[in-house]
């Protein structure tokens, strides 16, 4: 029998590089997130036949969570867009640690700070190149659990 996703099992993580290499990083509190990939139509029609074939392919990516303190991955977006500099984001199949991962365009960051509400974030991208596969050894943790006060 299959079975089926839940939106929880498919996590998303980007790639912070420093002088010690690159770290896997996933954002806080993920809420959601998606990829779409689309094609152009190139419509043929000559006295022989007509029919279509593909044109550019894309692949976007969104991603939705909820502002944690202590998250690496909103200063990194912020300071990837200002310096005009891509993004390298993974999508992660959380059952076999099999993830596709490439070089994004973040092409907008928003936070949102609604009173009363928690202060969320959305992010949009567009792959630049290829997507690579990879089964990752591990999942990078999310947010560390919340300390209770006294």
């Amino acid at each position: 029998m299959a079975m089926e996703y839940k939106g929880d099992e498919v996590l998303f993580a980007v790639a912070i590089s420093d002088e010690n290499g690159e770290t896997l990083v996933r954002p806080f509190n993920q809420t959601g997130g998606s990829t779409n990939i689309s094609a152009e139509s190139i419509d043929l029609t000559t006295k022989d036949k007509t029919g279509s074939d593909y044109g550019s392919v894309s692949q976007e990516v969104s991603l939705e969570g909820i502002v944690t303190e202590g998250d690496p991955f909103v200063n990194h977006i912020k300071k990837a867009i200002r310096n005009k500099e891509f993004v390298k984001i993974y999508e992660i199949d959380t059952r076999t640690k099999e993830a596709e991962h490439g070089m994004y365009m973040v092409s907008s960051f928003e936070r949102t700070y609604s009173n009363g509400e928690f202060a969320t974030y959305s992010l949009s991208g567009t792959l630049n190149g290829d997507v690579s596969e990879e089964t990752l050894v591990e999942i990078p943790e999310g947010a560390p659990a919340t300390e209770e006060t006294p």
